[in-house]
Protein backbone atom coordinates (compact mmCIF):
# COMPACT_ATOMS: atom_id res chain seq x y z
CA UNK A 1 0.00 0.00 0.00
CA UNK A 2 1.23 3.47 -1.09
CA UNK A 3 1.04 6.12 1.76
CA UNK A 4 -1.45 8.83 1.26
CA UNK A 5 -1.84 9.57 4.61
CA UNK A 6 -4.65 11.97 5.77
CA UNK A 7 -6.70 14.21 4.65
CA UNK A 8 -7.17 17.43 6.19
CA UNK A 9 -10.66 16.13 7.67
CA UNK A 10 -9.62 13.05 9.24
CA UNK A 11 -10.34 10.81 6.36
CA UNK A 12 -7.53 7.84 5.95
CA UNK A 13 -6.82 8.22 2.33
CA UNK A 14 -4.31 5.14 2.23
CA UNK A 15 -7.99 3.17 2.45
CA UNK A 16 -10.04 4.66 0.26
CA UNK A 17 -10.97 2.49 -2.91
CA UNK A 18 -12.54 5.16 -4.90
CA UNK A 19 -9.95 6.26 -6.95
CA UNK A 20 -6.64 4.32 -7.05
CA UNK A 21 -4.67 6.38 -9.18
CA UNK A 22 -5.50 9.07 -6.59
CA UNK A 23 -2.15 10.43 -4.66
CA UNK A 24 -4.02 11.35 -1.07
CA UNK A 25 -6.07 14.29 -0.57
CA UNK A 26 -3.33 16.53 0.67
CA UNK A 27 -0.91 15.84 -2.48
CA UNK A 28 -3.90 17.62 -3.89
CA UNK A 29 -5.01 14.27 -5.34
CA UNK A 30 -8.88 14.57 -4.37
CA UNK A 31 -11.48 14.59 -7.08
CA UNK A 32 -13.80 16.83 -5.01
CA UNK A 33 -11.52 18.90 -3.61
CA UNK A 34 -12.41 22.20 -5.32
CA UNK A 35 -15.76 21.73 -3.88
CA UNK A 36 -14.60 19.92 -0.55
CA UNK A 37 -14.80 22.82 2.04
CA UNK A 38 -12.26 21.23 4.52
CA UNK A 39 -9.70 20.91 1.76
CA UNK A 40 -10.66 24.39 0.73
CA UNK A 41 -9.95 25.89 4.27
CA UNK A 42 -7.63 24.61 5.02
CA UNK A 43 -5.50 24.83 2.58
CA UNK A 44 -6.27 28.57 2.21
CA UNK A 45 -5.76 29.00 5.85
CA UNK A 46 -2.32 26.58 5.69
CA UNK A 47 -3.92 24.23 8.42
CA UNK A 48 -2.09 20.98 8.34
CA UNK A 49 -6.18 19.33 10.12
CA UNK A 50 -9.03 20.90 10.35
CA UNK A 51 -8.82 20.75 14.10
CA UNK A 52 -6.74 23.73 14.35
CA UNK A 53 -9.28 25.91 13.23
CA UNK A 54 -11.00 27.85 15.46
CA UNK A 55 -14.85 26.90 14.32
CA UNK A 56 -13.39 22.92 14.54
CA UNK A 57 -15.79 21.42 14.38
CA UNK A 58 -17.56 22.82 11.45
CA UNK A 59 -21.04 21.31 10.94
CA UNK A 60 -21.44 22.10 7.07
CA UNK A 61 -18.47 20.34 5.94
CA UNK A 62 -17.34 16.00 6.13
CA UNK A 63 -17.11 17.03 9.29
CA UNK A 64 -20.74 16.02 10.10
CA UNK A 65 -20.00 12.43 9.84
CA UNK A 66 -18.95 10.63 13.06
CA UNK A 67 -16.37 8.70 11.90
CA UNK A 68 -14.71 11.54 9.78
CA UNK A 69 -14.94 14.09 13.03
CA UNK A 70 -13.96 10.96 15.60
CA UNK A 71 -11.05 10.27 13.19
CA UNK A 72 -9.90 13.83 13.68
CA UNK A 73 -10.28 14.49 16.80
CA UNK A 74 -8.14 11.00 17.24
CA UNK A 75 -4.93 12.53 15.19
CA UNK A 76 -5.06 15.49 17.51
CA UNK A 77 -5.05 13.57 20.63
CA UNK A 78 -2.61 11.03 19.45
CA UNK A 79 -0.84 11.70 16.48
CA UNK A 80 -1.28 10.82 12.61
CA UNK A 81 1.63 7.85 13.22
CA UNK A 82 -0.45 6.55 15.94
CA UNK A 83 -4.00 6.62 14.16
CA UNK A 84 -2.38 4.80 10.59
CA UNK A 85 -0.50 2.51 13.18
CA UNK A 86 -4.04 1.41 14.74
CA UNK A 87 -6.04 1.34 11.19
CA UNK A 88 -3.16 -1.07 9.69
CA UNK A 89 -3.40 -3.26 12.60
CA UNK A 90 -7.39 -3.44 12.72
CA UNK A 91 -7.07 -4.10 8.68
CA UNK A 92 -5.14 -7.03 9.34
CA UNK A 93 -7.73 -8.12 11.74
CA UNK A 94 -10.36 -7.77 9.10
CA UNK A 95 -12.00 -4.53 10.65
CA UNK A 96 -13.18 -2.74 7.01
CA UNK A 97 -12.29 0.96 6.44
CA UNK A 98 -15.06 0.68 4.18
CA UNK A 99 -16.78 -1.80 2.47
CA UNK A 100 -16.76 -2.41 -1.56
CA UNK A 101 -18.44 0.31 -3.71
CA UNK A 102 -18.96 2.23 -0.17
CA UNK A 103 -18.15 4.98 1.85
CA UNK A 104 -18.97 3.22 5.10
CA UNK A 105 -17.60 0.53 6.85
CA UNK A 106 -17.23 -1.23 10.58
CA UNK A 107 -15.87 2.31 11.78
CA UNK A 108 -19.07 3.35 11.24
CA UNK A 109 -21.18 1.67 13.27
CA UNK A 110 -20.98 3.20 16.45
CA UNK A 111 -22.96 5.92 17.94
CA UNK A 112 -20.44 8.21 19.71
CA UNK A 113 -16.97 9.49 19.50
CA UNK A 114 -15.71 7.55 22.75
CA UNK A 115 -17.44 4.14 20.95
CA UNK A 116 -15.03 4.62 17.39
CA UNK A 117 -12.15 5.69 19.74
CA UNK A 118 -12.44 2.92 22.26
CA UNK A 119 -13.01 0.87 18.39
CA UNK A 120 -9.80 2.22 17.04
CA UNK A 121 -7.67 1.42 19.74
CA UNK A 122 -9.33 -2.05 20.66
CA UNK A 123 -9.73 -3.20 17.18
CA UNK A 124 -13.05 -5.32 18.68
CA UNK A 125 -16.42 -4.70 18.49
Amino acid sequence: MTTKGFGYCGLACDYCQDNQECVGCKQGGCPEKEICKNYQCCTTQNYQYCFECPDFPCEDSLLYKLRIRTFCYYIQQYGEDELARKLKENSDKGIQYHYKNQHVGDYDAFDTEEEIIQFIQSGIK
